[in-house]
């Protein structure tokens, strides 16, 4: 008989999923979002990419929004005894501080103008002492030379030389909007269009608007919100530059409103907390977003169902936002789905750098276009869109508004002006940091910087006039 082997056979045992070798060793959807950021912002913010990087990374800063359907005056005494700043406040006084600072310069402009003036004199004065000279107004007219270019000659008095010195061109009359063909050939070259942008040098900030924050550099947390007499929170928490897409919009008295892509529902509750608009349509894509708005209404407006959604001053809805149809609003807001940078470095959940998600964030740029486009059909005319993201991409900020400007006006006849938003953010920089001006040209961007921890957040307003 063969005698019989025994052979052993060794099994390696592999650690758990969540073992630390085996989360360093995969890799996860924020690992991909940060190559991809380090790639792609390095290229476009060059050296302040590091600082930029190290606020996304870092601890996020809040802004609380004060409740006027709950115990609004208490809450914000609160708040204050906290530390917390009125937002409104600080602009307030960053406004009257440019306002200072612009008398003061002109002052300075006009002390120096004189001083030249009396230098010049002074200098004339030394000049007639030294020689003696005659400047009574005979002596002037004696010795001034006389220019005959400026006579006009009866018999030749057409002659276009003459006129021309006679009478020098400012303008051609009727002619002052002639553009030559060759300009206006361009016009119509596929990447060509005619943008207007304007100038805006102030924020209308509501009165009965009550945004707080802590102050640069205290990374201070707020206490959760608790309920007040009414049933409902006291203040809703929320990334501070989204605030400005919504001061961006201009609500005025009476406005009818849209916010096209709602969930969480965060900008709808601050559009409702300025006591101005008539009616607010809050809209999202699917019933779980929608679901969301819903659960953010009940926790800050009492009564909801008979005091709100029965009187159609709050109005939800579930439509895709590029079929949306409803329109003649007098504002809209176009918050899109975007890389939302800051989420897709902190959580692996819901994160759109997923192997699964990958077209769909190829996409985004598409999707966001599509969205901006039905907003400008939406609003009526004299009406304000605000195009907004929590992204850094110029591709999704910048670029969509370009693709959606140069659509708008090859396909329908809906003429929009840019507004200009950077000497009114002039007043907001004890709050929030901002991107260099030169890297937008349509909108403005909220950056994240340690001591002012806010954003990303990209804004652009937009008006139709027409």
């Amino acid at each position: 008989m063969f005698p019989f082997r025994v052979y052993k056979q060794f099994v390696r045992h592999k650690h758990a999923p969540d073992h630390w070798s085996v989360l360093r060793k995969k890799n996860h959807p924020v690992d991909k979002a940060l190559a991809h950021f380090d790639d792609f912002y390095k290229q476009v913010f060059a050296k302040n990419w590091e600082w930029m990087r190290e606020g996304l990374l870092g601890k996020q800063k809040y802004v609380a929004v004060v409740n006027n359907y709950s115990d609004n005056e208490a809450t914000a005494a609160k708040l204050e005894l906290q530390g917390a700043l009125n937002v409104r406040t600080l602009f307030n006084l960053e406004k009257q501080y440019i306002k200072e600072r612009r008398i003061k310069l002109e002052k300075h402009q006009k002390l120096e103008e004189i001083r030249r003036i009396d230098r010049e004199l002074d200098d004339k004065f030394q000049q007639d002492e030294s020689g003696k000279k005659d400047f009574s107004l005979q002596a002037s007219l004696e010795e001034a030379e006389i220019d005959d270019r400026r006579l006009v000659d009866s018999k030749n008095a057409l002659s276009g030389e003459i006129l021309h010195e006679f009478i020098p061109a400012t303008k051609i009359k009727g002619k002052e909007d002639y553009i030559p063909e060759s300009t206006h050939y361009q016009f119509y070259k596929p990447d060509k269009f005619d943008t207007k942008i304007e100038k805006e040098y102030d924020f209308h900030f509501p009165e009965y608007l009550n945004i707080y924050c802590f102050e640069e550099s205290n990374d201070s947390d707020f206490d959760p919100a608790t309920s007040g007499s009414t049933g409902v929170l006291n203040y809703y928490l929320m990334d501070g530059g989204s605030i400005l897409p919504i001061l961006a919009l201009d609500i005025r008295p009476g406005n009818r409103i849209l916010d096209l892509c709602a969930a969480p529902g965060g900008k709808t509750l601050l559009a409702i907390q300025t006591l101005y608009p008539n009616c607010v349509v809050a809209n999202d894509v699917s019933m779980s977003r929608t679901n969301r708005i819903y659960k953010v209404a009940r926790q800050f407006f009492y009564d909801l169902e008979e005091r709100w959604l029965a009187t159609n001053k709050l109005k939800i809805t579930n439509i895709d936002g590029r079929t949306f149809s409803e329109d003649n609003f007098d504002r809209v807001l176009v918050d899109v789905p975007c890389t939302t940078d800051r989420h897709s470095l902190m959580e692996n959940d819901n994160n759109i750098f997923k192997p699964s998600r990958v077209k769909e964030r190829l996409k985004l740029p598409e999707l966001q276009c599509e969205l901006l486009v039905n907003a400008l059909k939406l609003v009526k005319n004299g009406g304000v869109v605000v195009y907004s993201t929590c992204s850094l991409s110029p591709i999704q900020n910048d670029g969509v508004v370009h693709m959606a400007l140069k659509q708008i006006w090859e396909d329908t006849k809906i003429d929009v002006v840019v507004q200009d938003l950077g000497p009114a953010l002039a007043q907001t920089k004890s709050v929030f940091k901002l991107a260099n001006r030169n890297l937008t040209k349509y909108g403005h961007l909220v950056v994240p910087y340690l001591p002012q921890n806010y954003g990303p957040t990209y804004f652009c307003k937009l008006k139709r006039i027409n």
